[in-house]
């Protein structure tokens, strides 16, 4: 998937996930820690982040042509989490910043911050896991790309994609 997918995210995991309560705090923490995944170079994210960003906007128009909206939500919803993420912003503290009041139209409602990301993580578990390949490939390009720009940023960025790769583990094994 993508960053962050994006996110400042994930926590390496260490101990098997026992309860759908711990999954989802375990989701919540490693959509919290990819962006915290030590790598140095903001200019890395925010390629990475931008690169998805794209992606979600094809997705959209392809789902507006084949009246599928349920991609488009789910690529929406993840990088409203990544946003929040990168931005460090905490929708109980700011509740009319930008990206939660998007957060809360795609949603409905008025959720506390917490149950936005919970919600979002959940809708953005809809992106189709049969394209994670693809985009994986496209995040490693990305990387590989800034590796060869940035040599000293690129043990951060791999340690990202195996991070993301375990994310994205959870989220098909989950469904």
């Amino acid at each position: 998937m993508a960053i962050f997918f994006l996110c400042a995210l994930f926590l390496i995991l260490q101990k098997p996930l026992v309860a759908a309560s711990s999954n989802m705090n375990m989701e919540k923490a490693m959509a919290a820690s990819l962006v915290n995944a030590d790598i140095g170079s903001h200019r890395a994210v925010e390629l990475l982040y931008n690169v998805f960003v794209e992606v979600t906007k094809y997705e959209c128009q392809r789902s507006q042509d084949n009246g599928n909206q349920d991609v488009c939500s789910a690529w929406t919803a993840v990088n409203l989490i990544e946003a929040l993420e990168l931005q460090k912003v905490n929708c109980d503290e700011k509740p009319n910043n930008e990206i939660c009041e998007e957060a809360r139209q795609l949603l409905g409602g008025e959720p506390k911050h917490d149950e936005v990301v919970e919600q979002l993580f959940a809708l953005g578990k809809n992106v189709p896991s049969q394209d994670f390949p693809a985009l994986n490939a496209i995040r490693d390009s990305v990387i590989g790309y800034v590796c060869q720009k940035e040599p000293t940023e690129c043990e951060g960025l791999r340690k990202f994609a195996e991070l993301e790769d375990s994310l994205e583990r959870m989220i098909t094994e989950g469904k």
